[in-house]
């Protein structure tokens, strides 16, 4: 039976505790006798003091290295790519996979797609067969704590060394901070490609014609909801689990922006008292409020978030709080002239450890190469690939994303008011960027979004959501069957 399903099961955190050990079992009992088999020909091996353990491989090709073959790939050999194909598709890959083979000619990138990542890999893993290079993403991701405590994957540091095509390493082509969601105890596992800015989204066109200037403060915000629901129009639109766990991300975002980055540090160690911290009590409370004043269009617990986010686009709210992703998801049912445009993260209060332009960016999309992968070298070079300003151009593009790499979007944002406007967010914020990773770090997702459903419909107060909040990032403290990750 499904943990979350198991009426044996009283209260979330009983079903988040569950749910978390039975998977970590699985995965173990799944990868774990295989996936340190492998050895330095091809796919890599231990890891640099050859300890077979949870500290990942290393990788080693088996071809001549040189500054065109950084990670020594084999002439005439395959790399088998899978590709999540979620909202950004898959032919940003089958074009990198085109490159691929141009730039090593007799070389094959096998790049293949599909939306149930856990069900049709998990097999591979157990068998021995992983693929070179995988994209961890959707709701049937694989458990990456679980893999790294397995040692099921290889270490990406040699990928940042690397020089780039465009010239310098990897690393200087980067933005700030994108390393931090992959790296878990100073090694980085994952490389998230796709560059995410959480943000308020709205029609330009429509705010323009309401006279309404984009929001700063929770108070703009909260003003701009009055003024909308005397013209029967909702400020919020939401939607099932999924939006309401936009809504968390917004909260804990208008904190971090309170109480500067130490608030962040705070939850990501599980900290006794982390939902006490004064920020987070503000931050609650204030979405408690819009609640409270009926500023969210109503029958949003019946819906999906892809309903409330066209009922959103087609004029029945004012605003959604989302990622940068919202424009290439919501393509098909936004109106052409709807100029989608996002503004950071409102300030709480006056006295603000961080600025108005602060901006929580983070890197999603993982992608990681399989310790026992038989051609790990040429999951590196496909994303050396991948890293080109020509493939993350060619992505933004293709998707109205922005990928981890810096300047590649042009001011015009290829036509898309949405990435132009992420674009002008990421050059306010400079350094001042902020993420947090509690929440991914620990799988709470399936748990932490029932919540907030619940307190979006008026259910439960914000006192009550901190509380459970914390009862499950102490229990996942306490529990020692739970590998913890160091905060650098």
């Amino acid at each position: 039976m499904d943990p979350q399903n198991d009426p044996l099961l009283e209260t979330p955190l009983d079903r988040m505790g569950a749910s978390r050990r039975r998977f970590l079992s699985l995965a173990s009992l799944g990868t774990g006798a295989v996936a340190l088999s492998a050895c330095a020909t091809g796919g890599g091996g231990g890891d640099e003091d050859g300890d077979e353990g949870a500290g990942g491989a290393v990788v080693e090709g088996e071809g001549e290295v040189s500054d065109d073959n950084p990670f020594g790939i084999a002439e005439d050999s395959t790399v088998d790519v899978v590709i999540f194909n979620g909202g950004y598709g898959d032919q940003y890959a089958k074009d990198a996979g085109e490159k691929y083979e141009e730039l090593h000619p007799g070389t094959t990138a096998d790049v293949s797609s599909t939306v149930n990542i856990q069900p049709d890999l998990q097999p591979r893993f157990i068998g021995g067969d992983p693929p070179d290079l995988f994209d961890n993403s959707g709701a049937q991701n694989m458990n990456t704590s679980a893999l790294i405590s397995d040692g099921s994957l290889s270490e990406l540091g040699a990928l940042i060394e690397a020089p780039s095509l465009d010239g310098g390493t990897i690393g200087d082509s980067l933005l700030p901070g994108v390393l931090v969601p992959g790296t878990y105890s100073g090694k980085l596992f994952a490389l998230n490609y796709m560059y995410t800015v959480f943000a308020l989204w709205y029609s330009a066109k429509q705010f323009e014609e309401k006279g309404w200037e984009a929001p700063t403060t929770w108070d703009d915000v909260m003003t701009i909801g009055e003024e909308a629901k005397k013209e029967d129009l909702a400020l919020f639109a939401w939607g099932g689990q999924n939006a309401a766990d936009y809504f968390h991300e917004l909260a804990v975002s208008m904190a971090i922006k309170e109480g500067g980055p130490e608030v962040a540090r705070s939850l990501d160690l599980l900290e006794e008292g982390a939902f006490e911290q004064q920020p987070i009590i503000d931050a609650f409370a204030a979405i408690e409020d819009a609640v409270s004043e009926g500023y969210f269009l109503a029958g949003g617990a019946g819906i999906k978030h892809t309903e409330a986010q066209t009922e959103w686009v087609t004029g029945k709210a004012v605003m959604y709080p989302s990622g940068s992703w919202i424009e290439n998801e919501q393509r098909s049912t936004t109106p052409d002239d709807y100029e989608m445009t996002g503004a950071a993260t409102p300030l709480l209060s006056d006295g603000a450890a961080m600025g108005a332009g602060a901006i929580h960016g983070a890197a999603g999309e993982p992608f990681m190469v399989p310790s026992q992968a038989a051609n790990g070298a040429g999951g590196l070079e496909f994303l050396r690939v991948m890293l080109s300003k020509e493939q993350c151009q060619n992505f933004s593009e293709l998707t109205s994303s922005m990928t981890i790499v810096q300047d590649t979007i042009p001011e015009d944002g290829f036509g898309s008011t949405a990435l132009s406007s992420v674009s002008s967010m990421i050059e306010t914020a400079g350094e001042d960027v902020f993420t947090f990773n509690f929440s991914d770090w620990y799988g709470m997702g399936d748990d932490l979004k029932p919540l907030w459903a619940e307190f979006l419909n008026g259910d439960i107060s914000a006192d009550e959501v901190r509380e459970r909040e914390q009862a499950a990032i102490d229990a996942i403290r306490e529990d020692d069957s739970i590998e913890k990750f160091d905060v650098e």
